[in-house]
C-alpha cells in the first residue's frame, strides 16, 4: 500500500489564471507524490500537457460532476474511497487551493482520519471556549481512506445518504453525523490552522505566526493579504 496521493478533482478543461497558478504550484511543490485527476468519464485532458503533465485519472460517471451537490454526492460515497484502496490516504486539492511546502508526510504521521483549514467563528478569535464542532473545510483537505469508508459505510446503515456539505459529514458540522464521533479521529482547530487556512487568512497568520501547510479559496477570502505570497496569475 503507498502512502498518500494527491487528488484533483477536475470537470472542465479551460483553467482561469487563479487555477492556473494553482496547478502549477502543486506540481511543483507536491509533484514527488502520486497525482491522480479525478474527472468526469467524457473529459479530455489532452490539455494538461500544456503544463507538463501526463495525468493518471480515476474517472466517475459525468452525472457526479454536474453540480455541488452532485460532487458532495460523490465524496460521501463509498464507490469514491474504494477506488483508493491502495492508498492509506488522499490529499484532496480543489483547483482554488495553493501549497507553500511539502509537508505533506508529516501530516500523514499524525494518524488523523480527516483534516481541513477550519472555519473559525467569534469565540475562536475570542478566546472563548466551545464544544461545537468544527467545520474542516474539504477543499484542502488530507483524509485516511480506510476509516472514512468504514464510517460512509455505517452512516449508511441508518441513513440512505448525506444531504449537506460532504466536509460538513466529515467534521460532524452537522446533527445527524455527531452520533458517530467516535469513528474519525480530528485534531483540533489549532493544530488543524498549521495545516491550512481558509476564511479570516489574516487573523490566521496572526494567531499562528506563520504560513500554514497550504490554504483553501485564497483567491475569495482576502487576496489582498495573499498578493504577498501568493502570485496572482503565471507569467
Amino acid at each position: 500500500m503507498e502512502k498518500v496521493a494527491v487528488v484533483i478533482p477536475l470537470y472542465q478543461t479551460k483553467l482561469n489564471p487563479q487555477e492556473e497558478v494553482s496547478l502549477r504550484q502543486c506540481v511543483r511543490i507536491l509533484g514527488k507524490h502520486p497525482i491522480i485527476f479525478v474527472t468526469p468519464e467524457s473529459l479530455d485532458l489532452t490539455f494538461l500537457s500544456s503544463f507538463g503533465i501526463t495525468p493518471k485519472t480515476i474517472r466517475f460517471k459525468d452525472e457526479y460532476f454536474k453540480s455541488t451537490k452532485t460532487y458532495n454526492k460523490l465524496l460521501t460515497s463509498t464507490i469514491f474511497y474504494e477506488a483508493f484502496a491502495n492508498y492509506e490516504y488522499i490529499l484532496i486539492y480543489q483547483l482554488d487551493a495553493y501549497v507553500f511546502e511539502d509537508n505533506l508526510l508529516a501530516w500523514c504521521a499524525k494518524d488523523y482520519d480527516y483534516i481541513g483549514a477550519p472555519k473559525l467563528r467569534k469565540h475562536h478569535l475570542t478566546g472563548q471556549t466551545s464544544c461545537s464542532p468544527v467545520l474542516f473545510n474539504g477543499g484542502l483537505s488530507l483524509r485516511r481512506v480506510k476509516p472514512l469508508l468504514r464510517y460512509i459505510k455505517i452512516y449508511q446503515l441508518f441513513f440512505n445518504e448525506w444531504l449537506a456539505n460532504e466536509d460538513a459529514m466529515f467534521s460532524f458540522a452537522q446533527r445527524r453525523a455527531r452520533p458517530f464521533r467516535f469513528l474519525l479521529r480530528l485534531p483540533h482547530w489549532k493544530e488543524a490552522l498549521s495545516f491550512a487556512f481558509e476564511q479570516n487568512p489574516k487573523i490566521s497568520y496572526e494567531l499562528l505566526g506563520d504560513l500554514p501547510f497550504g490554504c483553501h479559496a485564497w483567491e475569495r477570502y482576502n487576496p489582498t493579504f495573499w498578493k504577498q505570497f501568493i502570485p496572482q496569475q503565471e507569467d
